[in-house]
């Protein structure tokens, strides 16, 4: 399983229920904070219309991004989620 290539849209969301700090960053300023993530057009749409009350629930977060329990789940709760906050670039 960590093979598997988890879609940068799920670590977007998993990391912006967690971190407070890059919730507020994405929903201020989406475009600049999207810059270098892999997204289809249907996903950077999804994340363009989220608003504070989307995080309200899980369940408000499955309906505004269109992803099933079992997607948000994955999403919270994949490591990747939780290694680094949005906007910060890894230099190789």
């Amino acid at each position: 399983m960590s093979n598997v290539r988890v879609r940068d849209f799920l670590i977007l969301i998993g990391h912006t229920w967690m971190c407070l700090d890059c919730r507020s960053k994405l929903l201020e300023n989406p475009e600049a904070t999207l810059v270098g993530h892999k997204l289809s057009e249907f996903e950077r749409e999804k994340l363009l219309a989220l608003t504070d009350s989307s995080y309200r629930t899980m369940m408000d977060l499955e309906a505004a991004t269109g992803l099933t329990a079992d997607e948000v789940s994955l999403a919270i709760d994949h490591p990747r989620s939780r290694l680094r906050h949005l906007g910060t670039r890894v230099r190789g």
